[in-house]
């Protein structure tokens, strides 16, 4: 534990007593209480979030004391990337969320590039590709990156250190307060510490304790699905490509690039029993399913008329095949226009075996009612989880942050208490947030249904997409920078 009964830090007491100042000039005062310790920002939770959160208050707001409590132990150094296979508790992180990491933290990882990415379905012929090139290379010289999470947050911690006052093996025992403009938020750890806070941060994940105790309900759905995910070794490079294909029983799978050539990681999101049938199943049968599934290129769109199954009359019948067959020849035909002059759909190379542990986890979709009560203020998984189909966790997450201390420098710098405006964050994360996972929730419905007439409207919107310039780079821009409104 780092920081016990520590007396706030010169510049801490300065922004406390100009806050003091403050409230005593606006004729109210602070609820008189006994803290051991007072922050002005403290962070439950150590994780990727809570950690760049404090590495970014650190940098933009350095005059302000900040704590974190992390439940388990500081993060062990990792393996050398030479010493160690990638860890398949990956994220594909958008350029956006490493301006928000930091290029200081970002330098010291070892980083899967991806300059572009493939989406293609079983049972059409469409495939979307998108690529740096619909993006600012100036800005944006790569789609993505994926990193383990271990380096990461190692990496995060390691930049705090001697900045933030951190204590591990430490949870917060009790919220005697969540604050107001007349009282500091107040908690009590395991360790019998009081601390007061101008804010409380929760970042302690998707079963939050900070948003249960503060009363923050949340909405949304558990998804009859689970995520299975591992690490392969490739027979080939990845070409600084990713792929992802949806199945014919509607789960995506991934093929995530890794700092590695010829290591990737699978994110495979299907149903509970199919996702246990084959983390229990030999190797050599899930390989060869793995490169069964992934190989497979774009495909004929199932008919709309089975002409021996039709009551109508020969002349009807014949219409209906020639309409179906006018609608065949636009499929392809847009389908083949994506891909001339140079050819958009790469094959993805085959997985030789799997090479590290097989994890599972089953996926929802769920937002906090409001990110903010009081003093406290949710991030990350505590105010939203998401399916991975879309690789958007850890980059909403990341949003989060970017907001939220875009807020609190605002109050800082207008010498006002550092809730004012908290309620922005709460309408900015609010909307924008439920836009993105109201979008991804909708892909998950489309894509988990195989019925025909949806799957050939499918087929005409993703070869629209690929074909009409203007939106296709729109939709990397999103992926790229998150959505906004």
């Amino acid at each position: 534990k780092f920081g016990a009964m520590a007396l706030p830090s010169q510049q801490s007491v300065v922004a406390f007593r100009r806050v003091l100042a403050l409230e005593q000039s606006l004729g109210c005062r602070w609820k008189s209480t006994s803290a051991d310790v007072y922050m002005d920002v403290l962070i439950a939770g150590g994780g990727a979030v809570g950690c760049s959160l404090a590495r970014l208050l650190n940098e933009r707001l350095p005059s302000l004391s900040v704590g974190l409590l992390e439940a388990g132990d500081a993060p062990k150094p990792q393996p050398s990337a030479t010493e160690r296979v990638p860890h398949p508790r990956s994220y594909a992180l958008s350029p956006a969320s490493f301006d928000v990491v930091g290029k200081s933290v970002s330098e010291k990882l070892d980083l899967g590039h991806y300059d572009s990415m493939q989406v293609w379905q079983a049972n059409s012929p469409a495939s979307l590709t998108f690529s740096s090139k619909d993006l600012d290379l100036d800005k944006d010289p790569y789609l993505g990156a994926c990193v383990e999470d271990g380096p990461l947050v190692e990496a995060l911690w390691n930049e705090i250190q001697g900045k933030t006052q951190c204590w591990t093996k430490t949870k917060i025992a009790s919220l005697e307060s969540s604050g107001d403009s007349h009282e500091l938020a107040t908690v009590t750890t395991t360790e019998g510490e009081r601390i007061q806070s101008a804010l409380l941060i929760g970042a302690d994940g998707g079963n939050s304790w900070i948003r249960k105790n503060v009363g923050v309900s949340r909405i949304g759905t558990e998804y009859d699905q689970t995520a299975l995910t591992f690490t392969v070794a490739l027979n080939d490079s990845m070409h600084k490509r990713a792929f992802q294909r949806f199945l014919a029983d509607g789960g995506p799978m991934a093929l995530l690039p890794t700092y590695s050539d010829r290591h990737a990681v699978v994110v495979w999101s299907s149903t509970p029993d199919t996702v246990q049938k084959w983390k229990d199943a030999p190797q050599e049968e899930l390989v060869s399913h793995l490169n069964e599934c992934l190989m497979k290129g774009p495909e004929r769109v199932p008919s709309l008329l089975e002409r021996e199954q039709s009551s109508s009359s020969d002349a009807v019948s014949n219409l209906l095949y020639g309409a179906e067959r006018v609608l065949d020849t636009l499929h392809y035909g847009l389908a083949m226009a994506s891909h001339h002059p140079i050819p958009k759909f790469l094959a993805p190379p085959r997985i030789e075996e799997v090479v590290s542990p097989k994890f599972s986890f089953p996926l929802s979709c769920f937002q906090a009612k409001s990110y903010t009560k009081g003093r406290v203020a949710l991030i990350g998984d505590a105010a939203h989880t998401v399916h991975p189909m879309a690789g958007q966790g850890l980059n909403l997450g990341l949003g989060d942050v970017k907001v939220l201390v875009e807020t609190l420098e605002k109050a800082s710098d207008a010498g006002m208490d550092l809730s004012t405006f908290l309620n922005e964050y709460d309408s900015n994360r609010l909307r924008n947030v439920s836009l993105s996972l109201g979008g991804i929730h909708a892909l998950q419905r489309v894509f988990g249904t195989q019925n025909v007439p949806l799957q050939h409207a499918k087929t005409f919107g993703m070869n629209m997409i690929q074909n009409v310039g203007p939106l296709r780079r729109q939709l990397a821009l999103a992926a790229a920078h998150g959505v906004s409104i």
